[in-house]
């Protein structure tokens, strides 16, 4: 997590009060850090200059109705106009070949020992597409026509 604005945000300060003393040291010492550095890794110089989607998901009752997808689709934009590369990762198995249709790769697998089974996770990065300020320019558009 980058900043306590985010951690606020995200609900993530919860994480404190309910784990264990072993779970907050494993995820809070072991576990972010690694995402961090396998972030890094990843990105490289480009790491601090770059979108990461931290938490993308829907509720079971929202799912199939298209709102991840338009999610994914104006961040990437948004993105895109700023010609900066997006970064994710997924437990899911599913998941690569979903973000595959929005440009994402897999760059690289993370395995995380949990109990007896590892928890797999890609790590996918999208490099960014089209003209730089593309998505910008539409929205100014978009604005002076309401205007």
């Amino acid at each position: 997590m980058d900043d306590f604005y985010t951690i606020l945000r995200s609900g993530m300060w919860r994480l404190n009060y309910k784990l264990t003393a072993e779970g907050r040291h494993r995820f809070f010492q072991e576990f972010l850090p690694l995402l961090g550095d396998s972030k890094q890794q990843c990105m490289g110089d480009r790491d601090a200059d770059s979108w990461y989607l931290v938490y993308i998901g829907t509720k079971p009752s929202a799912r199939g109705k298209g709102y991840a997808k338009k999610l994914i689709t104006h961040v990437t934009a948004m993105a895109d106009a700023e010609h900066k590369a997006c970064y994710l990762e997924s437990s899911n198995e599913i998941n690569p070949k979903i973000y595959a249709k929005y440009g994402f790769e897999i760059k690289k697998k993370v395995y995380l020992q949990r109990e007896v089974h590892p928890v797999e996770l890609d790590l996918m990065v999208r490099e960014p597409k089209g003209k730089r300020n593309s998505f910008l320019e539409k929205e100014s558009e978009m604005r002076a026509e309401r205007l």
